[in-house]
């Protein structure tokens, strides 16, 4: 497994995802407790490494045109040949053309990179970049290391889909890198060559796969009204220390609101940060990037932070999908794959969609895939209370694992580990593993159920199920019991978000009556649209 070569840089923030060393056998006897059984896997990951989103700071030399996607220079399609309907094989050359800036102008030109005349390998803004292909392989990578050479958790081939579920957002980077990974977690000579993996995507008004304001109106709004909030409490911040070092590039200052946006300068800049592309001086300064980061992270998150409102619109939706496969990969477990499992928040809900649907049931799966963005995973930590204030890097992911266990009960039995012996870990057998003490398994059909979350392969403690001893695995509170997990995401898990969507439009803030009342004083003009504003 070879690592990915980041770029150096003098950027104070990781931009780009630090894969660190694989656990030893210790530590993953730790992490995976022989008395615990694996039963389900779904892994939430954002891209990997992409140019800016939009071109901005020619002013200081920077390119609109990046040479970092040479990998996607050569492209195949399928063409349908006539009047025989043959499919063949088409290869391209994308090229990328702009328009003179110089008189004559609007005349078209070829685009070119950092160097003059480079035309080859040029990206397209928001494009995943070369760098973001091979980290999408190495996460792919990590995850078959784990999960198929260790845990023996999914088969070593990939010649049946039934195991898996994978989707993307629309958006090309999520897609592409969900290719990449999966390229790395089933290599050529582990994939069946007739079968295709099957990746779903939505239609952009259904989209949950990232905070969809731009179709969900009543989001839209809240993301407005939080915006401004934060706007008053950072733009004198923004205007000391932190504009006083940018005049050179930014003369009119830094501001949440300004032009570009704060959210924008800090987009582009961690863009080159993981690519290698200088920067000016000021962004090399700590101070500058921490403050430009804390302000942007307070217009993103606020709101799902405060408003139980706001997290429902931007992630709660997601968060059912993934208790929608928690719940089939339990009633499979229970040998009841048709019947939701009893106790759970969502069983009347997802009975009623089942029945709304009259459809064939859904299978369990072992593992779902999930090509998401920044702002998905951060805010789902936000909503669990779990985020550590700090930008998830480029190819992060989330990953929710279920495990099932026999009822247990108290009572010394050191030989706990020998008489329950679930899931062997590969290549760790010669060692008994680590347990609990003063807890035994009762001899009943019945399981308990646990989830845990790791993010970039740290285990997280919840405060939702931490503080109460019945609400986590004895002794390990990064395992909630099933039941605690359901409680806390319930609370945010709309039954329709596309109603939830069209409900208390044009009200102010409901759930958060400081922020509402501090937006309520602020000077905006009558005919302002209540819209959030892109980065």
């Amino acid at each position: 497994m070879a690592p990915v070569t980041l770029p150096t840089t003098p950027f104070h923030m990781p931009v780009s995802r630090d894969f660190g060393p694989l656990p030893s056998d210790a530590e993953l006897r730790a992490l995976y407790p022989a008395n615990l059984d694996l039963i389900n896997v779904q892994v939430l990951f954002r891209h990997g490494e992409r140019t800016p989103v939009r071109a901005r700071f020619q002013t200081w030399g920077l390119q609109p045109f990046w040479p970092f996607c040479k990998i996607a220079q050569q492209f195949s399609q399928t063409i349908v040949t006539f009047p025989n309907g043959a499919a063949m094989p088409f290869e391209y050359v994308r090229r990328l053309e702009s328009v003179a800036r110089e008189l004559p102008f609007n005349v078209p030109v070829p685009a070119s990179g950092f160097t003059p005349g480079e035309h080859d390998g040029l990206c397209m803004l928001g494009e995943l970049t070369d760098l973001g292909r091979a980290t999408g392989y190495t996460l792919g990578e990590r995850l078959r290391w784990l999960y198929v050479d260790k845990l023996r958790f999914i088969p070593p081939l990939f010649d049946d889909h039934a195991p898996f579920y994978f989707r993307s957002s629309h958006v090309a980077r999520s897609n592409e890198t969900l290719l990449s990974l999966l390229h790395g977690l089933y290599p050529t000579t582990y994939r069946d060559p007739e079968l295709k993996p099957v990746i779903y995507t939505r239609l952009f008004p259904q989209e949950n796969a990232y905070p969809n304001d731009e179709n969900c109106k009543r989001l839209s709004e809240l993301g407005f009204m939080f915006s401004e909030v934060v706007a008053n409490r950072w733009n004198p911040v923004l205007a000391g220390y932190t504009s006083s070092k940018l005049t050179d590039v930014l003369p009119n200052g830094v501001a949440i609101d300004g032009s570009p946006r704060a959210s924008g300068i800090f987009d582009t800049v961690a863009a080159c940060a993981a690519h290698g592309v200088d920067v000016p001086a000021g962004f090399k300064d700590k101070v500058v990037v921490d403050t430009l980061r804390d302000a942007v992270i307070d217009e993103w998150y606020l709101g799902v932070k405060s408003s139980n409102e706001y997290r429902k619109l931007a992630v709660g939706a997601l968060v059912g999908d993934f208790m929608h496969r928690i719940n089939l990969a339990v009633a499979a477990d229970k040998k009841r794959s048709t019947t939701p499992f009893a106790g759970s928040p969502f069983t009347e809900m997802l009975a009623k969609h089942a029945a709304d649907r009259k459809t064939t049931p859904e299978k369990a799966v072992k593992m779902a895939l999930y090509g998401s963005h920044d702002t998905t995973i951060a805010s789902i930590l936000c909503a669990l209370n779990a985020f550590d204030s700090k930008w998830p890097p480029f190819t992060s992911d989330l990953t929710i694992e279920l495990f099932a266990a026999p009822a247990l009960h108290e009572g010394p039995d050191p030989s706990f580990a020998v008489a329950a012996p679930p899931q062997a870990l590969a290549a760790v057998t010669t060692s008994t593993p680590s347990t609990p003490t003063a807890i035994t398994p009762v001899p009943t059909q019945h399981r308990n159920y646990y989830v845990r979350l790791r993010y970039n392969d740290e285990p997280l403690t919840l405060p939702g199920c931490a503080s109460t001893d019945a609400d986590h695995l004895p002794g390990n509170p990064t395992f909630c019991t099933l039941d605690a997990f359901s409680r806390v995401v319930a609370e945010f898990v709309p039954q329709n978000w596309e109603r939830a969507c069209r409900t208390n439009l044009g009200k102010p803030i409901l759930d958060a009556p400081v922020i509402a009342k501090e937006f309520a004083s602020l000077p905006l003009k009558d005919d302002v649209v209540m819209q959030k504003a892109q980065a």
